[in-house]
């Protein structure tokens, strides 16, 4: 396994490692869904999951989402979840609003944050809903569910890869 691989790289575009697999495995655990029933769930191959959890193989945005989509997850509680934006990632620099454009935006974010509760999670809905891409997306009505979770997926990350330098 290895241990040292980042979670996602933006250059090859893929999430992996023995970390990610250890966090998809618990959050399929707390979804009362063991590997096989999440492969199915997911519509993905069961080896190949199981080379991912090992850290011998590593996923795209597609697969990702197919993976959020069977959790019942939305993508930044995903991400945060399997570990790909773990505390590390915040802890070297990424704000947690990133996804957010400068100024008005994101300062009204912050206080609305610090309002709620500064210990929990980032309020996905509240927070994606002010960034205009993300709310363009979730009123789009000619993609499915799964689609859209992909966009949504692949904008994230590909924000989060150029504020944090490359990998996560």
């Amino acid at each position: 396994m290895d241990i040292g691989a980042p979670a996602y790289d933006g250059a090859s575009g893929t999430a992996g490692g023995a970390s990610f697999g250890i966090a998809l495995l618990r959050v399929g655990a707390a979804k009362d869904l063991d590997l096989a029933a999440l492969a199915a769930a997911a519509e993905l191959d069961v080896a190949q999951l199981e080379r991912v959890v090992a850290g011998e193989e590593r996923l795209a945005v597609p697969a990702l989402a197919r993976l959020a989509h069977a959790l019942r997850l939305r993508p930044i509680a995903f991400l945060q979840k399997t570990g790909i934006l773990g505390l590390h990632v915040y802890a070297g620099g990424l704000d947690p609003l990133y996804f957010l454009p400068d100024g008005q935006i994101r300062y009204d974010a912050r206080i609305y944050m610090r309002e709620i509760n500064p210990r929990h999670a980032v309020p996905e809905g509240d927070m994606t809903k002010r960034n205009p891409v993300l709310k363009g997306l979730a009123d789009d009505t000619v993609l499915d569910p799964i689609g859209k979770l992909e966009l949504e997926l692949a904008y994230l990350l590909r924000a989060a890869v150029q504020a944090a330098g490359g990998t996560l």
